[in-house]
């Protein structure tokens, strides 16, 4: 647990929350609101999550069409291209997996860290899933299902 503490600490002194604005990520210092900048210059960063115990990262870009993941102290890369509009996703800490929505095809899908090994979980059924949250302690995958009605005009 010392290197999730070094982590946290290169961001914020815990308790902290990280954040995008679509531009930047950014962490808050809970105690302080002081806002300091962790990822900078994104095209439209909509998504976030994090894999503390690795130093990770994770964020879509729904403007790019893909998913990029940022080592704190390194670099970022692009590890899942091609993609349609990704509103949610969410790290498997203990199995290391990612997994995103997919508005554009309704659908949700799953990924290691790296983008390898990616298969498609739910197809059938969803409309516009813009969410996704895990219970790793029951093994629940929680998606928000967002049916696009408009009234007739």
């Amino acid at each position: 647990m010392q290197f999730t503490f070094m982590f946290l600490a290169n961001l914020c002194i815990p308790p902290c929350l990280l954040v995008s604005n679509t531009s930047d990520i950014v962490a808050i210092d809970y105690k302080t609101a002081a806002v300091n900048p962790v990822v900078s210059n994104l095209s439209r960063a909509v998504a976030i999550d994090v894999h503390f115990s690795l130093g990770y990262i994770f964020w879509s870009d729904v403007t790019d069409r893909d998913i990029k993941r940022f080592r704190i102290g390194g670099s970022t890369t692009t590890i899942i291209a091609g993609i349609g509009v990704c509103g949610g996703l969410a790290v498997d800490w203990r199995k290391s997996m990612l997994y995103w929505t997919d508005q554009s095809y309704d659908r949700i899908s799953v990924s290691d860290l790296n983008g390898n090994i990616q298969g498609i979980l739910f197809y059938s059924g969803l409309e516009t899933p813009r969410d996704i949250a895990l219970d790793l302690d029951n093994g629940y995958v929680l998606v928000i299902n967002c049916k696009n009605t408009y009234p007739n005009s």
